[in-house]
């Protein structure tokens, strides 16, 4: 039998902390992505988007025909330095990815605007695309101060059929994806 050292032993433990403690290559969930506001004419806009990876459970079940809704939700507000933030805007809009089994095309469906895309990584992307978003008017706007905008992008449970929704509930993991909120500020 093989005795083990107390220095190897403890070379083994931090290799397998360390190894435990690396983000799996597809990890499951909603990350920002360089997200920018921009100023074009009158309207302040947002670029930039959303990676989502979907879990095995719900790339099953949109393959399987169900419709995934997401929410891309957008908070501004103008920071006040003896008083509480003003608020400025508060705006969804949600975005619709379907499969079909017999074209074999994912589809996108964003304000009534629907793409098709072949792949699934295409139609994450398209699904996760900020771009040109107007969130704030320059008249509601006062010059030289200080803005902050939250970002937040999250999968609808609401929205799934109602004995999935029971089942996401209950098993909150596989079906919660959700990419918290995300600060970014500006000044006009």
């Amino acid at each position: 039998m093989h005795v083990c050292s107390r220095r190897n032993f403890l070379r083994v433990a931090t290799l397998a902390m360390l190894v435990a403690a690396i983000p799996a290559a597809r990890a499951e969930g909603i990350q920002a992505q360089q997200i920018d506001v921009v100023q074009k004419g009158e309207l302040f806009h947002l670029n930039g988007g959303f990676t989502i990876q979907l879990s095995p459970t719900l790339d099953d079940a949109l393959r399987r025909g169900v419709q995934l809704t997401f929410v891309q939700a957008v908070e501004a507000e103008r920071a006040r330095e003896w008083w509480l933030a003003e608020g400025l805007s508060d705006l969804e809009r949600s975005v619709r990815l379907s499969y079909n089994a017999l074209l074999r095309q994912y589809y996108v469906s964003l304000s009534g605007v629907s793409s098709a895309h072949e792949s699934l990584s295409e139609a994450l992307r398209a699904a996760g695309d900020l771009r040109d978003w107007a969130v704030v008017n320059v008249k509601q706007m006062k010059k030289k101060a200080e803005y902050k905008i939250y970002i937040r992008m999250y999968l609808d449970i609401s929205q799934l059929p109602k004995p999935l929704q029971v089942n996401a509930l209950a098993s909150s993991g596989r079906w919660q994806l959700d990419s918290g909120w995300q600060e970014q500020s500006f000044r006009y």
